[in-house]
């Protein structure tokens, strides 16, 4: 008996039905890996989403608010039952008010089959059904997601989805929970859940295990007693062992960073990234401008590229070596030198292809930078995705349900375990909803059962889909309605009576094809091995009938067009013309595809992407489509003028508000003399100092005296948080909220 293999049953699932899929796994399980191979073979039109911008670079995709042009904010599929006060939220009304889609991406929507949503446990339930709402509304199709299959990837046990509270008392009218499993979208057309188990990361068996039970909210007390081994309080590594501190706070690894540079010595080299044509700062993969000195401690932020594998997301590495134009790096543990190059990040769009019609990637922007970053710390949130053999791990009053588990499953073993925070039973808690949505998980033999009902269900449907004329018809039917100007007034006018005749002789067409369709519904409810064949026969029957009559009604389109370049300002209508023919080039591959892939369901093999492409004469069409697009004097009508852009005009450099805060108290001025000087809130100035106690460049003590600062850290200890509320609270109302975020900010330099 073969062994169980969920990632192929996943691929089965997303090539061969329409079910919605959620693919989830452990860390290190492979989740990448697998959406990289699925993008190259699958023969689904599809496009890959993230909710950041930062996911989106790195799964190769774009991000959803871009894609589906969404507005940021809360999304209510309906009407509060009661109007919040000065609090705005989208409904259905207002996206679709404003969505302005060109053609080329209303093309992308219509031809779309697969949707990849990489990064789900960051995915909120009201952003998903804003998805699905769009896509119902510009495919004119009720079905979920308007009848394209949702590839939902991640792990619910990482990084959670943001909402806060005033956010909250709004969803919680409509939501079960913030999560994108308890998406309207979703009640009735629930994903199959499926879960990569081999860990690639880990191979210790007693990690496994500890992580398993940190997963699932089975935490034992053995489990905290082997945590607690590995606590160390206050732990210094020396420099040669490379240990990287994770951290729940950014101000926190940056200011570790920072120390740890400073202490080095010597001379810093910068090495600017290089950022082409469009790239949003708020996506850039790397820094902008990367400080190095000779025994930096960095660590990859991409795989080796070479295929030599000497360096992996995540490796720990020494700065051995640097020049304005280069620099050397010692890797941890093998010792193995290497001259590093740069990396080219690449901002995409999709599109569609001009000759084949696919859509497919456009590269909008380039971010190139050295793979690397400063490595003494990183925070939770960034570390998803890396692999460490050595961490320091500074935990323990982690905010957000999954930080604990994220921190522990970058390491390799526990043997590079350091804790400098005990962990609590309560803050290892996850999250009731995951745990609850986790019990859905299905067993191979019912995903081997589903695979065969909806494979059979999908190729019936598929087979439909692909002789129903009926989109084509309506969409010819529209076009000869806007034939509506005057003669003298519209070049476009004078055609009509062909435009009338190509309607008549498609109708005849499609009436024939209803006939083939109620074929397709009887011969496909015998699944044996004869009726399959005989099936195949009748289809590749009707596929020598129908296509030589498309592939004609296709080149009348073209000819026409030549018609119409003899005259005047008929870019438009030449235009409409193009995209009409493109929807009958679209059907003839449709009946193409709807043979192959019946064909190979019949032998057993697998139908990719390749085997679609063979189907089609390529070259032919990339011929013709050549002189389509050929005018006088102009290779392409549909190539866009080229704007000459105006030289920026140079801005002085923006002064940093910290800065002026801090200057004035270095003058001696006090707290509330600065927010006066400058017009500001006394809290606005607190938080502009509390960002200077914690870099230690000025005292806590010199700003809430010995007494007051000492309150704090001890409240701090004693209730083991940051959180403002709950130190306020325990300290009552004498306190402000800004003070306590200057004693945080002493204790956070402290430690």
């Amino acid at each position: 008996m073969s062994e169980y293999n969920p990632a192929e049953i996943a691929a089965k699932f997303i090539n061969y039905t329409s079910r919605h899929i959620f693919l989830t796994g452990k860390a290190g399980t492979g989740k990448t890996t697998f959406l990289r191979n699925l993008i190259e073979l699958t023969h689904k039109k599809a496009v890959i989403v993230a909710p950041t911008g930062i996911a989106a670079i790195n799964a190769a995709g774009v991000t959803i608010h871009s894609l589906f042009q969404l507005p940021f904010g809360t999304y209510l599929p309906k009407q509060p039952a009661a109007e919040p006060v000065n609090q705005q939220y989208n409904t259905p009304r207002s996206i679709v008010r404003h969505l302005q889609m060109n053609t080329t991406k209303r093309r992308i929507f219509q031809d779309l089959e697969l949707l990849i949503i990489d990064e789900v446990s960051m995915l909120r339930a009201d952003l998903l059904d804003a998805i699905d709402m769009v896509l119902r509304y510009i495919r004119k199709n009720n079905a979920s997601f308007g009848g394209v299959q949702v590839l939902f990837i991640g792990d619910l046990h990482q990084l959670p989805p943001v909402v806060k509270s005033n956010e909250w008392q709004l969803l919680g009218e409509f939501y079960q929970s913030v999560y994108f499993f308890d998406a309207h979208a979703l009640h009735h057309h629930p994903p199959v859940y499926i879960e990569l188990e081999k860990i690639y990361r880990q191979a210790d068996s007693v990690f496994i295990n500890l992580l398993n039970n940190l997963r699932n909210n089975e935490i034992t007390a053995e489990d905290i007693t082997l945590l607690d081994k590995y606590y160390k309080a206050g732990f210094e590594p020396a420099k040669q062992d490379k240990y990287i501190t994770l951290t729940t706070h950014n101000q926190r690894a940056d200011t570790l960073n920072k120390k740890s540079l400073e202490e080095l010595g010597g001379k810093s080299y910068f090495f600017k990234a290089t950022v082409e044509d469009e790239f949003s700062e708020n996506s850039y993969p790397a820094e902008n401008i990367l400080e190095l000195k000779l025994g930096a401690q960095i660590m990859f932020i991409k795989n080796d590229q070479s295929g030599e594998r000497r360096y992996f997301n995540g490796k720990i590495a020494t700065v051995i070596g640097l020049r304005e134009d280069g620099i050397e790096v010692e890797t941890e543990g093998e010792r193995e030198k290497i001259i590093l190059e740069k990396f080219t990040w690449k901002n995409i769009k999709y599109t569609n292809h001009k000759v084949t019609n696919e859509i497919e990637e456009e590269v909008i922007g380039k971010f190139i930078q050295y793979p690397i970053k400063l490595a003494w710390a990183i925070t939770v949130h960034k570390s998803q995705g890396l692999t460490f053999d050595k961490a320091i791990i500074d935990i323990g009053n982690a905010f957000a349900p999954g930080q604990i588990y994220v921190a522990l499953s970058r390491l390799r073993s526990l043997d590079g375990l350091v804790l400098t925070s005990q962990i609590s039973r309560i803050g290892i808690k996850q999250d009731q909803n995951v745990a609850l949505f986790s019990k859905n998980k299905q067993l191979e033999e019912e995903l081997n059962t589903q695979i065969k009902q909806e494979s059979e269900a999908f190729l019936k449907s598929y087979l439909l889909t692909c002789f129903d004329l009926t989109p084509l018809d309506n969409y010819v039917y529209e076009h000869v309605h806007s034939y509506s100007k005057d003669i003298n007034k519209s070049a476009k006018q004078k055609h009509v009576k062909w435009a009338q005749q190509l309607l008549k002789d498609l109708s005849e067409i499609k009436a024939n094809a209803n006939k083939f369709l109620a074929q397709i519904q009887r011969l496909s409810n015998d699944q044996s091995e004869e009726g399959l064949a005989s099936l195949l026969l009748r289809t590749t029957a009707a596929e020598n009938y129908f296509n030589p009559l498309i592939l004609d009604l296709s080149k009348r389109i073209f000819d026409r067009m030549e018609l119409v370049k003899q005259d005047k300002q008929v870019t438009a209508f030449l235009t409409e013309l193009l995209e009409m023919e493109s929807l009958f080039y679209e059907q003839f591959k449709k009946i193409r595809k709807a043979t192959g892939l019946l064909q190979a369901t019949i032998n057993g093999t697998d139908f990719t992407k390749t085997d679609v492409g063979s189907l089609l004469n390529q070259k032919e069409r990339e011929a013709q489509m050549k002189t389509v697009y050929a005018m006088p004097n102009k290779l392409d009508f549909t190539a866009k003028k080229e704007r000459t852009k105006k030289p920026a005009a140079v801005k002085a450099p923006k002064e940093d508000t910290k800065v002026v805060s801090l200057q004035l108290f270095q003058k001696g001025k006090s707290i509330t003399e600065i927010a006066e000087e400058r017009k500001m809130v006394i809290g606005t100035i607190e938080g502009h100092l509390a960002h200077y106690v914690a870099l230690q460049e000025i005292s806590a003590k010199d700003i809430l005296g010995r007494k007051k600062l000492e309150s704090i850290l001890e409240a701090i200890k004693e209730l083991k948080t940051m959180s403002l509320a709950p130190i306020r609270d325990h300290l009552g109302k004498s306190f402000t909220f800004g003070e306590i975020k200057i004693g945080i900010a002493a204790h956070l330099a402290e430690n």
